[in-house]
């Protein structure tokens, strides 16, 4: 058994002020706070954590690696994310599994005992022009009824959420990621990689956003 499947979670009460929503998904723990918000905050990041943060030339980009940072600390405390195969990121704990994703105005901070990956985006009607790339008219057909800006970010999502649980670059999101059924929030997948395996993903709003998770079924 994982050292970790008791692992009490970290408090800080400035931090938990500062978490918009938290909730539990298909055994996935996650955090969700406003970018701005969290760049608001005055807890220290790490030495190390720092001058990754340094190297950043966009301030955008420097704006979601804090803001990830700070979230992580409400669950983790000073304990450093780092990156693995094809840039997932992990913490120095094993068995314990972690993901990160962020929209312009939101940063989520995602953790579990079991394999996930996770997406978090804010609908807007570009996607529309991009559908075709990501979906098929059999996937669209699923959905009970008009198929609006929220149900293709849902769908985007959750394919986004599929690529980093799967972590194999290369995958074809409309070939290799085929949506098989639709029940209200919850989205069946089947992935074609090598194998063949089939995919839950929940995917649901929140505020402004769409909050995807994808675990193994």
């Amino acid at each position: 058994m994982s050292k970790f499947a008791n692992y009490v979670p970290f408090k800080h009460s400035e931090l938990k002020n500062m978490i918009k929503n938290s909730g539990i998904t298909n055994m996935v723990n996650w955090e969700i706070g406003e970018i701005q918000t969290l760049n608001n905050s005055i807890i220290q990041l790490t030495p190390k954590e720092s001058a990754e943060l340094f190297q950043l030339s966009s301030q955008q980009r420097k704006q979601e690696y804090k803001a990830i940072r700070v979230l992580k600390q409400f669950v983790f405390g000073s304990d450093e994310i780092i990156y693995g195969k094809n840039g997932k990121p992990e913490l120095h704990h094993e068995g314990l599994f972690i993901g990160i994703s962020h929209s312009k105005q939101w940063a989520l901070f995602a953790h579990s005992l079991k394999a996930f990956g996770c997406d978090i985006e804010q609908p807007n009607e570009r996607i529309h022009r991009v559908k075709d790339r990501f979906c098929s008219n059999d996937e669209l057909e699923l959905f009970a009824g008009e198929v609006g800006i929220i149900q293709l970010t849902q769908l985007w999502g959750c394919k986004e959420a599929i690529y980093k649980l799967i972590n194999e670059s290369g995958i074809h999101w409309k070939d290799q990621m085929r949506c098989t059924g639709i029940s209200e929030t919850n989205f069946t997948f089947t992935v074609e990689t090598n194998k063949h395996f089939t995919v839950n993903c929940e995917s649901f709003s929140l505020n402004n956003a769409i909050i995807s998770i994808a675990t193994y079924a």
